[in-house]
């Protein structure tokens, strides 16, 4: 069966290739000492990320021709599986979950890893768009704003306990956006709002490694810290940069200055080496892609289609927004990458997956 892309399909696969390309180069710059400083050459990292990029490019392939009707029948056991292995990162001394920078966010086989909470993300929002649609959600219900939550907050418990809060609270936000979709009464919502400010007040303030993130943020005229360097090294980059930037490779930064280059601050990379021309047609190409996907949710033919691509593309845009602010301290550090663009594996993975499943919706129901 001939499978239709529609034209706003076919612009979101074009710029989603735009902004792989994009990513690739910056990997290659912004990794390029580090590479060299570990492993004696400067591509080692941008040859991996190039293959965790055909990997996506396999997954996007294979989500776009899977019809929807199977996204639908695998949704809930996809959910399942998918918070059975983020049990397995909360299990303490797991040894498949090794701890990296005191987290257990991955699960280790072999050279191959997978972080869990990027697969529950995208499970989720497919379970929810699944259920919604079939009525088993009453979303305008406080019982299925109850459930709702409830099949977020397991996870999140369970991404908390890694210990992962900035995973858990992505996961909470994209909860929050699902119930707006799916059209929730807002004295819900707000309910539920009140609640998870207080959880997350609470949790913050029970850690005093999270409460010296926090201050750190806050206080951020204070001078270089321990708790605001990566962010201080960041802005510092960015406005290096200037109108039209350094020029490709020719970054400071990265050369030692900058941790996490290629991966969670990659942003003050590209600022740095494209200045204010280049960042801001960074931030644009993102504006576009999400203004696309909701176009495709808004036209989809029932329920499900409009749910699901909705939501996927509201968790890059979220993904997106969260490593942004980071990078240029409007936010705490959370240790996000950016969509499409950063050096990873599991991201890249189900962003590219969440892209095929959009494109199919694209198509309507004939697809």
């Amino acid at each position: 069966m001939r499978i239709r892309v529609s034209s706003d399909g076919r612009a979101l696969i074009f710029l989603t290739a735009g902004l792989l390309v994009a990513g690739a180069m910056a990997v290659l710059s912004a990794s390029s000492f580090a590479a060299m400083k570990t492993f004696g050459n400067t591509h080692q990292y941008f040859v991996g990320h190039l293959v965790r990029v055909l990997i996506g490019i396999l997954c996007a392939l294979a989500a776009w021709r899977i019809p929807l009707s199977a996204w639908r029948l695998v949704s809930v056991p996809l959910y399942l599986v998918s918070v059975l292995l983020v049990l397995l990162t909360a299990i303490p001394g797991f040894p498949l979950a090794p701890a990296v920078n005191g987290s257990s966010r991955w699960l280790v086989l072999g050279s191959f890893r997978i972080m869990p909470s990027d697969l529950v993300r995208f499970s989720y929002i497919l379970m929810i768009s699944t259920l919604t649609a079939r009525g088993f959600i009453a979303p305008r219900k406080f019982s299925g704003v109850l459930f709702t939550a409830g099949t977020a907050l397991l996870p999140a418990a369970l991404v908390i306990l890694q210990p992962d809060f900035a995973g858990a609270a992505y996961l909470l936000v994209m909860m929050v956006v699902m119930l707006y979709f799916a059209e929730s009464r807002f004295r819900h919502m707000a309910v539920l709002f009140v609640a998870l400010a207080c959880l997350g007040a609470a949790f913050v303030l029970t850690s005093g490694y999270r409460v010296e993130r926090v201050r750190g943020w806050l206080d951020q005229e204070a001078g270089i810290q321990e708790e605001n360097f990566q962010p201080q090294q960041a802005c510092i980059a960015i406005g290096s940069g200037g109108l039209l930037g350094r020029g490709l490779g020719r970054g400071r930064q990265q050369r030692g200055f900058l941790p996490e280059a290629f991966s969670d601050f990659i942003l003050a990379v590209i600022g740095e080496e494209t200045g204010f021309v280049g960042t801001t047609v960074l931030i644009s190409a993102f504006i576009a892609l999400a203004l696309l996907g909701w176009r495709i949710a808004e036209r989809a033919d029932d329920t499900f289609g409009s749910l699901a691509a909705a939501g996927l593309t509201a968790s890059i845009a979220i993904g997106a927004l969260l490593n942004i602010g980071v990078a240029t301290r409007l936010l705490p550090t959370t240790g996000m990458t950016l969509p499409l663009i950063s050096w990873g594996g599991t991201s890249i993975f189900m962003t590219l997956a969440g892209i095929g499943v959009i494109a199919r919706i694209s198509g309507g129901k004939a697809s």
